[in-house]
């Protein structure tokens, strides 16, 4: 292919990529969020419900902790109390503190606040994800497309299948899985900020600029080093590395692979390559079967990692110092032999409800998107 075809191919597969990427996401958010704050509310509230009493009493000390912090957000700019007042307040707030607290917490949460509760925390995505999707899918598109270009130099044997924009039905699922871990280890740098204050926001119901301040700021009023407010964003980045990078990774291969062999079972006597067959005679309901199934194996695979995350994030609220990814897998090595191996799957139920109908929208619209503007 000519240099001048190869910078045409290159500028227009990202753009391409962008508008696609950008649609899906904003699709995935107004879908998938609510479901995603009663993930987070059963994943940090379940341990001091079903812990240990060692685990139980840390974790209804760290409820006290979540619940001052909470407070003295809320009461910054308010007439101080007298000592008595606050002492009565002290003390009714550690009478309230149970083992039950975490739960309390978020079924009052979701039954006063209703769908805003539900709803906590979606301005950051939405401000952010169409971008993130968006450079995701430009990454992940211009990669699978360099893969096969290469694959189609190197391999006289494909010259009978078409061209490069093939890529798209006939290039190798390996193309499709390196490609997508690819775009997922880029974006875990940027995804890992978002993912902390999101968190935060949703567990304390608090707007954007209160869950940035409280995280850099480490939860005091001290001013904070620069360098260690930074460091606050990026809590546990391994954990959230292998969500974005593995499960992508394993999100799209699933995808692509279930919508070839769904091709081939359609139609066993159309035109291919090898064990390459074109997908564009699918439907959009059979590409929404193929996506929701792929995200459901996604999550049921990343799960653990997620929960551990959630955590790590929860636990950031009642300590000054930095978590690392070692404090998560020690955090998790405690859970299972406290609690078993359940306590890593608590709330998967509503997860992987939730990875079906988001996964259905977004990557249908992804590749609609996608042929429509290539077209």
């Amino acid at each position: 292919m000519a240099a001048s075809n190869d910078c045409n191919y290159s500028a227009t597969s990202i753009g391409h990529g962008l508008v696609a990427g950008y649609s899906a996401g904003i699709c995935g958010v107004m879908i998938g969020h609510p479901l995603d704050s009663i993930k987070v509310h059963l994943q940090t509230g379940g341990r001091a419900a079903s812990g240990t009493s060692s685990s139980s009493a840390a974790a209804g000390a760290s409820n006290d902790q979540i619940i001052s912090r909470a407070s003295s957000t809320t009461a910054a700019n308010a007439v101080p109390a007298s000592s008595s007042a606050k002492a009565n307040m002290s003390t009714s707030t550690a009478a309230a503190a149970t083992p039950k607290q975490s739960a309390l917490i978020s079924e009052s949460t979701i039954g006063k606040r209703s769908l805003r509760a539900l709803y906590a925390g979606v301005t950051g995505p939405l401000m952010t994800v169409g971008l993130l999707q968006s450079l995701n899918f430009a990454i992940y598109d211009t990669v699978r497309r360099a893969l096969y270009q290469r694959h189609l130099h190197s391999d006289k044997e494909t010259s009978g299948v078409g061209h490069p924009d093939d890529y798209l039905h006939y290039d190798d699922l390996s193309n499709v899985a390196l490609a997508s871990f690819a775009a997922g280890a880029t974006l875990s740098t940027l995804t890992a900020p978002m993912m902390i204050v999101k968190t935060k926001q949703q567990l304390m119901v608090w707007g954007f600029r209160e869950a940035i301040r409280d995280t850099y700021t480490g939860g005091t009023s001290a001013k904070p080093n620069p360098l260690r407010g930074l460091r606050n964003f990026y809590t546990g980045f391994g954990l959230n590395f292998f969500c974005d990078a593995f499960g992508r990774s394993l999100y799209m291969l699933s995808y692509e692979g279930l919508k070839r062999e769904l091709a081939r079972r359609k139609d066993s006597e159309q035109s291919s390559y090898g064990d390459r067959v074109s997908t564009q005679i699918l439907s959009t309901p059979d590409r929404m079967v193929c996506a929701a199934s792929a995200g459901m194996m996604c999550w049921a695979f990343i799960y653990p990692a997620d929960v551990i995350r959630s955590k790590l994030y929860q636990k950031s609220l009642t300590t000054q110092s930095s978590l690392t990814t070692l404090d998560g897998i020690k955090m998790a090595r405690e859970m299972v032999r406290e609690q078993g191996i359940r306590s890593l799957y608590r709330g998967v139920g509503i997860t992987v409800a939730r990875a079906g109908p988001v996964a259905a929208a977004v990557l249908p619209v992804y590749d609609s998107v996608l042929e429509w503007v290539s077209s």
